[in-house]
């Protein structure tokens, strides 16, 4: 630490900040709030009942009193599993006098769970748009992100590994539409990095389309190709990689949260711990893609 330019004795005095501060530079908010259905589960688990869609066409009656040719209505299922996570921390009983004027730390803490709490909401809710869902009558079929959903690192890149560029975004949007899944509530979410990719890409920037993304302006992006983007550094690195991330784009009503209890926070006296006092945090959640034909995944290389 640099000295003072002035030369103090050895006695000076030392100032306190006067309350604990937030540090700045975290994700504090639940940024995939709001881009998701909500289901509240009471049980172990939940299952979802569906109809499936028929073919599109009606069948051409030709003839008078004619036999009639029922035909089956396709069902699916999927699930939710609500799973436990928390978050512990222990303060010491005699915090208090040891830290003087400052404030007893409990509040802060508790703050910092709540934090945590809204990070591991978007956490599950990525694993899910990427990850295994179950089906079947009893949900015991894993099924994985179907291929026809997966948009390659290097499609639109001749061969070659990419970030994201306009024409994953575009494919993505073609994918969603040929499956006519709604364009209202379609959401993109990434990192920083292919932020830095689409703004960075000088050829496309250039055209009169491109000039019109606010990305260019305010050096972010809030819709574009039909998607409300969301950037999250939680979104997950390809499995066994560190450098391509799995981005995703979806449409709100088929990714779901199943919530058996929301964010519960206690704070107690533990005497077999010298009384310390214990801030717990727990949050009993589990999310699954309702359709996979409503979600679609982005590889995008980040070291090139």
């Amino acid at each position: 630490m640099a000295s003072s330019i002035l030369s103090l004795p050895p006695h000076y005095q030392t100032m306190f900040a006067s309350n604990f501060e937030t540090i700045v530079a975290q994700q504090k908010d639940h940024r995939l709030a709001g881009c998701y259905v909500t289901q509240q589960v009471v049980g172990n688990q939940y299952r979802g009942d569906q109809i499936g869609a028929q073919t599109y066409a009606m069948r051409q009656v030709t003839a008078r009193a004619a036999k009639v040719e029922p035909s089956d209505v396709p069902s699916g299922f999927w699930f939710v599993r609500p799973r436990v996570f928390d978050k512990t921390t222990w303060i010491d009983e005699k915090d208090k006098i040891l830290i003087g004027q400052l404030p007893e730390p409990q509040g802060p803490t508790v703050a910092q769970h709540a934090i945590a709490a809204k990070r591991q909401k978007d956490i599950v809710l990525l694993n899910a748009l990427g990850g295994t869902r179950y089906t079947g009558a009893q949900g015991t079929i894993a099924t994985p992100l179907p291929a026809a959903q997966q948009i390659g690192v290097t499609f639109g890149a001749g061969g070659a590994n990419s970030g994201l560029q306009l024409a994953k975004l575009t494919q993505a949007s073609f994918i969603l539409d040929q499956a006519d899944v709604p364009e209202e509530g379609r959401y993109f979410a990434y990192a920083a990095k292919q932020l830095n990719n689409l703004i960075t890409n000088v050829d496309q920037v250039n055209s009169a389309l491109y000039n019109d993304v606010k990305a260019l302006r305010d050096g972010r992006i809030q819709d574009f190709m039909g998607f409300f983007f969301k950037r999250l550094q939680l979104v997950p690195f390809q499995s066994g990689s560190t450098t391509i991330r799995t981005c995703f784009a979806w449409q709100r009503d088929l990714l779901a949260l199943g919530v058996g209890e929301d964010v519960m926070s206690r704070i107690d006296i533990l005497p077999q711990q010298s009384h310390a006092i214990q801030v717990r945090t727990t949050l009993m959640i589990d999310a699954s893609r309702k359709e996979d034909l409503g979600v679609v995944q982005v590889s995008c290389d980040e070291s090139v």
